[in-house]
């Protein structure tokens, strides 16, 4: 549980996909749980989707609209251009994107990732420098946690 600016009680949920991922509980098992218990501190309640799948993460924003504020999906560093709010009410998109350095393989120095995957051994990464930019999602909601908008944004550092 979280307050926001105006102190207005904010519940974040953290789950993790199935797909491609070693998850040891499905997330599709505990959610209805963890929204109840949310909805019973919170009227804004977000979803933190870390998952490798867009399916999933489409899949999952779909069964809690109506139900959560907003379905955030994380993981893939790529922001997508899906930022929207369903018929029920809740903001969703399929991966809010990375801070860091964009000029990169998902913020690792471009020649590591790419010897590591053209080698197949393990390499030491570091972080790449240059073209930072903060992205993320900006969620406009009611006093209801009915989201009202919803998009991407994507900042570039200096």
């Amino acid at each position: 549980m979280v307050a926001a600016e105006d102190a207005t009680p904010v519940a974040v949920l953290n789950l993790q996909g199935l797909l491609f991922m070693s998850t040891p509980v499905s997330p599709f098992e505990v959610v209805d749980a963890l929204v109840e218990e949310a909805r019973e501190a919170a009227r804004i309640v977000l979803v933190d989707f870390h998952a490798e799948a867009t399916s999933e993460k489409v899949a999952l924003s779909r069964i809690l609209d109506g139900r959560v504020t907003a379905v955030i999906g994380t993981h893939t560093h790529v922001q997508t251009s899906d930022a929207r709010v369903q018929p029920g009410g809740t903001a969703a998109i399929t991966d809010a994107g990375m801070t860091g350095p964009h000029d990169s393989v998902i913020g690792v120095k471009a020649e590591l990732a790419i010897r590591r995957m053209v080698t197949g051994i393990g390499v030491r990464f570091e972080p790449a420098e240059g073209g930072v930019r903060i992205e993320g999602a900006l969620v406009e909601c009611d006093a209801d946690g009915r989201a009202l908008s919803c998009e991407a944004v994507r900042v570039p550092v200096p």
